[in-house]
Parts: structure tokens; sequence; C-alpha cells
């Protein structure tokens, strides 16, 4: 294990594709790297296994040293390390990982990084080094519907990094998805699956992290914070409910008793992106998933938001690059349930 029997080459194209959904503004670069050759050999895979919720898989030889930048949304990043040995940095916080660490008494294979606002990050690479890597990341709209927004509380802004031990069980079902009976699958039964391991994986990093902050926790969140935040989960529960698809960001803000301009203020502080394009993507997201699952253009359009399916059509061609009958098409001949926004499987 730790070798890459046949190599599958992941180029720069590649590697942009696939962070195209997690980061913003990303830079490669690498010692004696001509810009053109592939910077990494081996396998990465992401998909949305629901609406704020990404799961990636990497399964990678660097074959440069290569060192990787771009920025970080708001949100919870969630790293196991099962082999191999990763270096990272977010923001002025740098961090190894994985059961090979070396220069450590204990290696970490487990970390979660709460990311108050919009954050740098970089990933430091060795040339030869082999990682096997998973990693989880949740949205601040995921988090509030789950109950989880006050780990995302921080009096400073900045990053707040948690390191955790993940159980055996976890080691377990994290290793089976890298076998190649896993990798060949493609249906909804293997889909569930991915979401069942990826909720459990939330679920232990989670409960860690959160019961870290309650033994850490001295002083009560400030009244005006407090109210803010009642708001905001009004809001997305409005939005889960779909109840939103229908008001405009007026009727939002006078629904909440706030002014428009306080709600697009304080909902780009808190999620790091204005609420229209939220709200755009957010609901073109569901009928795109929904059309995958076989519903009609004119009902996903409805579960949109659009009376006129022409304007769907042109909304969804300017989120995802294809037409929803395009779309559709593609969806039924592969004979699979595609995710919300992006998968790609790069094979050994």
């Amino acid at each position: 294990m730790g070798e890459l029997t046949t190599e599958q080459e992941i180029s720069a194209a590649d590697l942009q594709q696939l962070s195209a959904t997690l980061v913003k503004r990303q830079r490669l670069e690498a010692p004696c790297w001509d810009q053109r050759s592939a910077p990494l050999a081996g396998r990465m895979w992401v998909s949305e296994l629901e609406p704020g919720l990404q799961l990636r898989l990497a399964d990678i030889q660097d074959r440069f040293g290569l060192k990787s930048q771009a920025i970080l949304p708001a949100g919870i990043k969630i790293a196991l390390v099962i082999e191999g040995t990763v270096q990272v940095r977010y923001g002025a916080f740098e961090v190894q990982l994985g059961p090979q660490t070396l220069g450590t008494q204990t290696p970490h294979t487990g970390l979660l990084v709460a990311l108050p606002s919009a954050t740098s990050f970089m990933r430091l690479g060795q040339a030869g080094a082999f990682e096997r890597t998973l990693t989880l990341s949740l949205t601040p709209h995921w988090l509030a519907r789950y109950g989880h927004s006050d780990l995302m509380a921080a009096p400073n802004g900045l990053p707040h990094l948690h390191y955790w031990a993940p159980s055996p069980g976890l080691i377990a079902l994290a290793s089976q998805l890298f076998t190649p009976q896993q990798l060949a699958k493609e249906n909804v039964a293997h889909r569930l699956q991915l979401l069942g391991f990826a909720m459990t994986l939330a679920g232990e990093a989670l409960a860690s992290a959160q019961l870290s902050s309650t033994e850490n926790s001295h002083s009560p969140t400030p009244p005006h914070q407090e109210k803010s935040d009642r708001r905001l989960a009004t809001l997305m529960s409005l939005i889960d409910n779909g109840e939103a698809k229908r008001m405009t960001q007026a009727d939002l803000a006078s629904y909440l008793g706030m002014s428009l301009s306080n709600l697009q203020r304080r909902f780009y502080r808190q999620y790091g992106e204005s609420l229209g394009s939220f709200l755009r993507h957010y609901h073109l997201s569901l009928a795109r998933h929904a059309i995958a699952q076989g519903v009609s253009i004119e009902t996903a359009a409805s579960l949109a938001g659009y009376a006129s399916a022409a304007n769907f059509a042109t909304a969804f061609k300017r989120e995802f690059s294809t037409t929803p009958s395009h779309f559709r098409q593609t969806s039924r001949s592969s004979q699979r349930v595609p995710t919300i926004r992006n998968k790609h499987w790069l094979k050994k």
C-alpha cells in the first residue's frame, strides 16, 4: 500500500475542475514543474451528496512537490488521513496530519477546521509523497440546518482547529471506499452508502469539537448576536421548507423584521456569499437533482421557484453550463444518479 501501481495523470485543469465548487482563486506551483505536465498521479473524486455537504476522496502521489494556494469559503472542513502525510495551512495555522507524520509524539489523523469567514489555504506537497485522504466540506447553511452553527463562532474571526481521533470503525469504513469494488459502483444504493459514511464522519468530528467547545466555553453569547443568529436560523428554515421560493428578498427581510440592506449585509458576513447568489444556486441545485431523478422540467422549474420554463432553462444553463433538457438526457443515458454539483473520478 502507498504506491500507485498504474499511474493516471491528474492535470492542473483536472484539479481546477475538481476544486471549482470548493475553493476560489486557486494557484498551483512546484519546483521544476513546466506547468504542462500533470502535477499529480492517482485518483481524485468530489461529490456534493446533499446541499451543503461535499465529500472529496484523494488517492494520489505528488510528482513535483505541488504547492496549492486558494481561498476557502466560510464553513467547516473535516479532514481524515488514512495513509501518508499531509501538510496544510489555514490562514496562519500550519498542521501536519497522517499516521506516518514525523517529528511528533502523537500523530494526528483527524482534523476539524472551523472557518468563520473566507480564509487563505495552502497545501505544501513533497515530490514522491503519497496520500490517501478524505475531506468533508460543510457550508454554514448545512451547519445551521443541523444545529451546529455555534461551532462557527469565533470572537477574533480566525480559523479554529480541533484535532479529533476517528474511531476504528470509521477508519475501516473509510478504507473500504478506496477498494476497487467500491470505486466501480455507480448506483443509488452506493450514493446512499456514501451519504451515510459522510454523515457518520461529520457526526464523530462535530461531536468531538462540540464537546471541546463546551468544556472551553466560559462566556455567554452576546444578546445581539443571539438575536441575529435566531433571525438567520429562521431564514434558513424558510429556505429549507420551501416557503422562501415565492418570496422576494424584501419579503424575507420584512418577515424577519429587518431592513433589506441589513439582511443582505448580515447574510454575507455570516455565510460568505450574497443572499441572492445563495438562493439562486440552492433552488437550482434542488431542481437539478430532481431532474436527475426523473421529474419533468416543468416540475423542476416550479420546484426552483420559476413560473416560466424558459426563464428556468436560461438560469439553469447560466449556473451549470448546460440546458435542463440536455442534462436530463445525459442523466438517463448514464443510468446513474448524478450528484448535485460535480463528480469526477480519475482512475488508476
